[in-house]
């Protein structure tokens, strides 16, 4: 059996990392505020383990990540990259009105990405890149309500 029939045939698919947080209502508090994520679902009180959620798949496949309580001081590690849509500049202004850490502002890259650096809860590292011919938000098309 060759490997993407075994994909195919058990519909293996979905990549929903799990970062180890201090704090899960805090990270997950973060990751709401800041990116616009959703909270999923918190299991636990305190919470041990948590899951943000973003999008409903209207313009994209949802993204899932999982934040799981780690007693011991954790120093990052993960880096997780996320793409962006539209106005990649406008979100950058946004995560440091929430006063996120910004390590590297939006800046265009050599393989066609402009990309920011965001340091997430626990010093995990978020890349949020967008295509580099994606327009602001401003500069698309309206939606038509019909009345």
């Amino acid at each position: 059996m060759n490997i993407g029939g075994l994909a195919r045939q058990h519909q293996i698919h979905g990549v929903q990392p799990v970062l180890p947080v201090a704090d899960v209502q805090e990270a997950a508090t973060w990751f709401c505020r800041t990116l616009g994520f959703e909270l999923d679902f918190l299991h636990g009180d305190p919470p041990l383990h948590g899951r943000v959620k973003l999008g409903d798949g209207s313009w994209g496949a949802p993204i899932y990540i999982h934040l799981s309580h780690r007693p011991s001081p954790v120093h990052g590690g993960a880096e997780i990259r996320l793409h962006v849509g539209h106005d990649i500049d406008g979100l950058h202004r946004h995560v440091l009105a929430c006063g996120a850490k910004v390590l590297q502002a939006p800046t265009d890259q050599p393989w066609g990405l402009r990309e920011m650096v965001v340091e997430g809860p626990a010093g995990h590292l978020l890349v949020l890149g967008a295509e580099m011919h994606a327009q602001p938000a401003s500069e698309l098309p309206r939606p038509v309500i019909a009345g």
